[in-house]
């Protein structure tokens, strides 16, 4: 028995020494989130718990109520800050129909200052189903052959052409012409399509991003012999596309749909926003759900059971659908801005799967489609989350190039203090717990301190690894600068 207990101790000490013998993390200057366990050694009495966006009291924010919309204004489309005109641009999509026939597919845009409130200019670039165009569209399925959805405009921030400042990739079905096209622009409002298709082998709902890490271009794409999946495709260059990498696939036996897919880059992260098309009783439903990935090639979920926006109550604008555009969020006043479809109305496979019951007749002849917006602190994904009596987190060996150390954390009836833990583990002089000025309040960047150290100074590059002591605290990110 003394024997085991010896062998067991000195097989933790070597798993301990291992540990602090791995290679140190370089942050850099990011803020390090908790979507995933990257940074994170080891935590006691911790938990994590994810925070849904706040729909805006204002929304529907944009509503499809002019002649040219048919009462649907969908988010197949992405913002983004216009310098240029110091205004913010949204890009949304809707059709016109005449008589019986076939909807015409469009993509407009409106602008603002606030990211509120919106207007819609009055181009006239498009025509619309009378030949007027006094409208906002930038382009419909006459005027731009293949045009059909997914218009997402995505600023190159390097373009090696003035003529393509804008990317995007669209989606057509019509007219043998199914395929994914390429889009470009000089200034997002002119638009050039491809004459044929760069690939056959993607459905719709697809939507692309920018990958500011690697200097590349990812389109989230939904495969044509495996529709209920969601993959990947790489391109340098927006002109030539690697082969797809399936990285999500749904699970027939539940009835499962990963319908849409939009990511974006954030704090050293690819977060991603996974649309699930639930057909379960009381959730007929398409959410986003948060996936992150550290390369923008390997994905996993942060959680496949609560949305990252839920869909309405009965009779709500939004009772069957919270579909976040591509893009990304936009920062505003402090907290991230993240627009999204809402629709009154069930999407297509929910009444025809033998289930008519699920949606009367009438609702389907009063379909509406909208655009809304809901707000989450900066940084605010995931936070770390003492139980009852406090708890502790400590990092990874870290490799440091600043002094100063913040936080963003929410404990105004709390407090956190962080130690400084040299290779060993062991707190360095003046930067144990009862050093710390313990921090309490509620802010997206509050400075640590210690009572004889105003920073972080260590000899050359030392690693060190930090640990985070929590009492009725949240604690959403840290970083050094």
């Amino acid at each position: 028995m003394i024997m085991r207990t010896v062998t067991t101790l000195g097989l933790l000490a070597a798993l301990v020494s291992q540990a602090w013998g791995a290679e140190p993390i370089e942050i850099g200057h990011y803020r390090q989130l908790f979507l995933d366990d990257h940074v994170i050694e080891s935590r006691s009495h911790i938990r994590k718990q994810l925070h849904q966006a706040t729909p805006f009291g204002g929304n529907p924010i944009v509503e499809a109520n002019k002649p040219w919309e048919s009462g649907l204004a969908y988010h197949y489309g992405s913002v983004e800050w216009h310098p240029e005109s110091k205004r913010y641009r949204l890009w949304y999509q809707s059709f016109w129909q005449v008589g019986e026939e076939d909807p015409i597919d469009t993509g407009l845009i409106a602008t603002s200052r606030d990211g509120l409130k919106w207007e819609f200019p009055r181009l006239g670039l498009v025509p619309d189903q009378h030949g007027n165009k006094n409208n906002n569209m930038v382009m419909s399925l006459p005027t731009h052959s293949g045009f059909d959805e997914g218009l997402t405009p995505i600023r190159d921030p390097n373009p090696a052409d003035p003529k393509k400042v804008w990317r995007s990739l669209i989606w057509s079905n019509g007219d043998g012409h199914r395929g994914t096209y390429t889009a470009w622009s000089p200034d997002g409002l002119r638009w050039s399509v491809s004459k044929k298709p760069v690939f056959r082998d993607c459905g719709d709902a697809g939507t692309i991003m920018y990958d500011y890490y690697r200097k590349r271009w990812i389109f989230l794409a939904r495969p044509l012999d495996n529709q209920l999946s969601r993959a990947v495709r790489l391109s340098d260059d927006f002109e030539t596309w690697g082969p797809m990498k399936v990285i999500f696939q749904a699970d027939k036996e539940k009835r499962e749909d990963f319908y849409n897919m939009s990511g974006f880059c954030y704090e050293g992260l690819y977060i991603g926003m996974v649309v699930l098309m639930w057909e379960e009783p009381g959730r007929y439903a398409l959410e986003p759900h948060l996936a992150v990935s550290r390369d923008g090639e390997n994905w996993q979920f942060v959680s496949q059971q609560i949305p990252f926006i839920a869909h309405g109550p009965r009779g709500s604008w939004e009772e069957f659908n919270t579909q976040i555009g591509a893009g990304g969020p936009m920062l505003i006043d402090g907290k991230l801005h993240f627009y999204y479809s809402g629709r009154n109305y069930p999407h297509t496979p929910y009444y025809n799967r033998g289930r008519p019951e699920l949606v009367p007749e009438p609702l389907l002849k009063t379909r509406r489609c909208s655009v809304g917006v809901a707000t989450l602190r900066r940084d605010g994904f995931v936070s770390l989350r003492d139980h009852f009596g406090g708890g502790e987190v400590t990092t990874k060996n870290l490799r440091i190039s600043g002094k100063t150390l913040h936080v963003n954390v929410k404990n105004p009836f709390g407090s956190l203090r962080v130690e400084v833990l040299d290779a060993t583990g062991k707190p360095l002089p003046g930067y144990g717990a009862e050093d710390c000025i313990p921090i309490r309040g509620d802010s997206t960047d509050l400075v640590v301190r210690w009572k004889q150290r105003s920073g972080i100074y260590l000899p050359g590059d030392q690693p060190v690894s930090l640990r985070f002591l929590l009492e009725k605290t949240d604690l959403y990110s840290f970083w050094i600068d």
